[in-house]
């Protein structure tokens, strides 16, 4: 029986074959992965959706310097609101989850009129804003 002596730099070279080409087939993955650059991969932002007037499928999220918080929603709701006579001031406060609309109303307004100015603040406000509990009181 004829033995060969054991060839470490054959194990070697064969060794670093194997590890020089596990390398490039990894970094031929990885810029493979990293390398589209297609158009149709970009961020695409949503539209007017009709959601409370505002651009975002999911306005709480912040994005372009705006996002919802009490006071752009305390502008949204006086804004709502100017269209609708009668209503001569608005106070609007929020406690946690609930809002509070302070409406001062006409003097010449009735009884009876006051209140269906206070419903109609209502519906208008809470349809509005539904992510809050709507309170409205009509006061002259």
């Amino acid at each position: 029986m004829d033995k060969k002596p054991f060839d470490s730099s054959k194990r070697l070279r064969l060794s670093r074959f194997t590890i020089s080409a596990a390398c490039v087939a990894l970094l031929a993955i990885t810029l493979a992965g990293c390398g589209n650059s297609k158009q149709e991969n970009r961020l695409r932002t949503y539209g007017h959706d009709g959601y409370m007037g505002y651009s975002n499928s999911n306005p709480n999220l912040p994005n372009r310097y705006e996002y919802l918080n009490y006071n752009a929603d305390g502008n949204f709701i006086e804004q709502v609101l100017q269209p609708i006579s009668g209503i001569e001031r608005t106070n609007i406060y929020f406690n946690g989850t609930d809002l509070h609309v302070n409406l001062n109303v006409n003097n010449a307004l009735s009884d009876a009129q006051v209140e269906q100015l206070r419903a109609k603040a209502q519906s208008v406000v809470q349809h509005n804003m539904p992510r809050y509990n709507v309170h409205v009181e009509a006061k002259r």
